[in-house]
């Protein structure tokens, strides 16, 4: 029997390139490269204009605390570094001219050392050196979290699921690459110190489960979990929930159960890291949407630009009305198609906007009923509009998970998720003053 959460929703899958083989596509004439593409501390600038640059050289430093190295994805002249924006955020873009001689850095080669032998803070120090983070979210440093799960954590769970409409990135690298996968897993396992991995994965990936089956075997190390398909699955509380049965406490890390979750994609970068050395400088892209002509998986280099990743699956059948990074629940509207891929980018979408006239709450209570954290989105909602900020923290506002089930399945069309996220920027806001105003 799958295993399920309490609340969420069924949105049509609209998997258009579920079969299509994953390519590896080669950078054009240039790339750019931000030096944010992590949680935390911009990289620090390692080069200057008019360097050459060798693929895999690193061209950023991890900044002190929260943050992670970032690496030329082609071997060329770096022709400009300034600052601007990207769907992740404000950053320091190195801009590269591509020589398309592909020229490896030095610092390209394998792991000296058997995993099975290696020092686990060896490993954590290499994985950091390559540039690693969390593909499957908001790009939190691999390293980090290695590092302070090293003898707290017990178990490990790789988050196979993908129950946003359209993304099948992490399906094909299931089917292509599950020995890449799984090699990662056991790198990761020495360094953290867990003792068995989980892969969570949901039932309508039959041939992906059959493919995972058949690599792991018998192994006491490994078991796959068979998850209800239905959305967000891949959320890493509700993920917790689903298999555990347990909560993580408000406030909490998923370490305080003694579990540490990483994507399929990052354990995938993890083992080409130590394989053959490469860091983080590619990602697997899903590029879809009604208005794209030809649905792809994409192997890109970062830095190649979302109008360049559309080109090359045929341009746009249809003139879209939103493009989005990521899938069309939790990803970002992006405003500018020469944004470049970055190393958390699992999706490039093109869509036409489906446009609702709100009207009022009929109190049908669906919102309430399809809500994974068990809330209350109207009551956050109301209390934020009406800038009642202690009641929505009264209503646990901050415990909200931001899917979206909430506005997807009212059907009054009230902007649900939209409200309760103004509220908790409002209430971040107001701790910051506060914390400002006691250091004075």
């Amino acid at each position: 029997m799958a295993l399920s959460f309490r609340g969420g929703i069924h949105p049509e899958e609209m998997k258009l390139s579920a079969k299509c083989p994953i390519e590896e596509k080669q950078a054009l004439e240039f790339v750019t490269i931000p030096l944010s593409q992590h949680i935390g501390k911009e990289a620090l600038p390692l080069v200057k204009v008019g360097d050459h640059v060798c693929k895999g050289q690193k061209i950023g430093e991890a900044d002190e605390g929260i943050s992670c190295p970032v690496h030329a994805s082609v071997s060329g002249k770096v022709v400009a570094i300034e600052q601007g924006i990207t769907h992740f955020g404000e950053s320091t873009l190195v801009t590269i001219e591509n020589d398309f001689k592909e020229e490896l850095s030095p610092e390209i080669v394998p792991f000296d050392t058997p995993i099975s032998q290696a020092d686990p803070e060896k490993l954590i120090s290499h994985i950091r050196e390559k540039g690693i983070v969390g593909m499957g979210g908001k790009g939190f440093p691999t390293w980090i979290k290695l590092k302070e799960g090293r003898g707290k954590v017990q178990k490990l769970i790789i988050n196979c699921a993908e129950s946003e409409p359209y993304l099948t990135s992490v399906h094909r690298l299931l089917l292509e690459k599950p020995e890449e996968i799984v090699g990662g897993v056991k790198i990761l396992l020495r360094a953290s110190g867990a003792k068995k991995a989980i892969f969570a994965i949901e039932k309508n990936k039959e041939d992906a489960i059959d493919r995972l089956q058949k690599i792991i075997g018998q192994s006491e190390n490994f078991a796959i979990a068979v998850m209800e398909t239905k959305y967000p699955q891949g959320n890493e509380r509700v993920l917790i929930r689903t298999l555990t049965g347990k909560e993580v406490p408000a406030g909490k890390l998923p370490l305080s159960l003694g579990l540490s979750i990483f994507s399929a994609q990052t354990c995938r970068a993890t083992y080409r890291a130590f394989v053959t050395g490469m860091p983080l400088i590619s990602c697997v892209v899903t590029v879809s949407g009604e208005c794209v002509k030809t649905p792809s998986n994409l192997l890109l280099p970062i830095g190649v630009s979302f109008r360049q990743a559309l080109e090359m699956c045929g341009g746009f059948a249809q003139k879209p009305d939103i493009i989005v990074a990521g899938g069309p629940m939790l990803g970002e509207n992006v405003e500018n198609v020469d944004f470049p891929i970055t190393k958390t980018t699992n999706a490039v979408i093109a869509i036409k906007e489906k446009t609702y006239k709100e009207s009022p709450c009929i109190r049908c209570g669906r919102c309430v009923k399809v809500c994974p954290v068990g809330l209350m989105p109207l009551e956050l909602a109301k209390s934020v509009v009406r800038g009642n900020l202690k009641r929505a923290e009264f209503y646990h506002i901050t415990t909200c998970c931001g899917c979206g089930s909430c506005t997807y399945i009212c059907p009054a069309r009230i902007p649900l998720l939209e409200n309760i996220k103004k509220g908790k920027a409002a209430l971040l806001n107001e701790k910051k003053e506060n914390e400002a105003k006691e250091e004075v």
